[in-house]
């Protein structure tokens, strides 16, 4: 079998209601103008993703796939940074792909960092 390293396998999707909400009860988030990213650190070797992107907040179907389809790329691409976290995209305004895109790429880079700064004792 072929490794693929930066492949995004069945494995690396957040699906059922108690992965999501075990994310949620954790209370970490990186707040963008357009996507909120909800952070989790998990027991695996590898980062998994989760997506919401509401129909209230994206009307058109075409544009919500879009949104989907960037974020797991984005995902796809630094998840070898993002190993050991679960993670819930949240999509909270519609915006430029551009802007989409380089928002939500900062946010990712920063999940690392701001996961390690809540899990420490503060004195």
């Amino acid at each position: 079998m072929r490794t693929r390293p930066f492949g995004l396998g069945r494995e690396k999707i957040l699906r059922k209601t108690d992965e999501f909400s075990s994310v949620f009860r954790f209370r970490v988030v990186l707040r963008g103008h357009c996507v909120d990213v909800h952070i989790r650190p998990n027991a695996l070797a590898y980062a998994r993703l989760g997506l919401i992107v509401s129909r209230k907040v994206v009307r058109q179907a075409t544009r919500r796939n879009r949104y989907k389809r960037l974020m797991r790329e984005i995902f796809r691409l630094q998840q070898h940074e993002l190993s050991g976290l679960d993670l819930i995209a949240r999509v909270k305004v519609s915006c430029a792909d551009v802007q989409f895109r380089e928002e939500f790429s900062r946010l990712l880079r920063d999940c690392s960092n701001h996961i390690a700064r809540a899990s420490s004792p503060t004195p």
